[in-house]
């Protein structure tokens, strides 16, 4: 896994610049058939599911988007471009990946109070990355761990630059726009949407993020 990069997470669109794309590539039809197919055979989709590529806010190049009990904020992080860095006795840990420039390269993050977030397989996120880059999606779609993931905090707000999970019926759902799916090998739930990002009505460029 690389180190840190911040451009990783700079250039990522707004919310509604990675809906569209979304859209305009067809990226829903290649999550029900060739990506699910391989988290299956692969035995990764309870460990990890799918992610819209986006940003919620612009943060410093020395800090990192850290969730922390459901709770996502920049934090300084001085001196250390490590994907793994110790911090008020624990550890700020990758939580969502992306292939930015041929690398996996992490750019959201948890804190943990251990280290041992264990590195992704390096041939199956290859694979991974292949597969996207074949259907031009590496900057629309990444990778997201699931091992911290709370289901009765499924919808993410925003306020100033404070990302917040809370349940699923807070805001309308016609206000919400998808952001992580998971697979299942059963058919009724074969690509389901675990999280959505809300929009802001008013039609805000990066104030509009809110995930369930």
């Amino acid at each position: 896994m690389a180190s840190y990069i911040p451009e990783a997470y700079e250039s990522l669109p707004s919310l509604r610049e990675a809906a569209n794309l979304f859209k305009e590539t067809q990226a829903k039809e290649l999550l029900l058939g060739p990506i699910r197919e391989l988290f299956l055979d692969s035995g990764i989709h309870e460990q990890y599911g799918v992610s819209l590529l986006h940003k919620h806010f612009p943060i410093e190049t020395n800090q990192r988007l850290v969730d922390c009990r459901n709770i996502s904020t920049p934090w300084t992080v001085e001196n250390s471009n490590n994907s793994v860095v110790s911090k008020y006795e624990g550890f700020i840990i990758p939580r969502t990946f992306r292939f930015f420039n041929g690398i996996l390269a992490p750019f959201e993050f948890d804190f943990s109070p251990c280290s041992s977030h264990g590195d992704p397989d390096r041939e199956l996120f290859d694979r991974i990355s292949a597969l996207l880059h074949q259907h031009g999606l590496e900057n629309v779609l990444g990778v997201r761990s699931l091992d911290r993931y709370d289901p009765d905090l499924s919808v993410e707000i925003t306020e100033g630059k404070t990302n917040i999970m809370i349940p699923r019926g807070s805001v309308k759902d016609s206000e919400l726009i998808e952001a992580l799916w998971v697979f299942s090998a059963d058919d009724d739930q074969r690509c389901h949407c675990r999280e959505y990002c809300w929009k802001d009505t008013k039609g805000k460029h990066l104030n509009d993020h809110g995930c369930s």
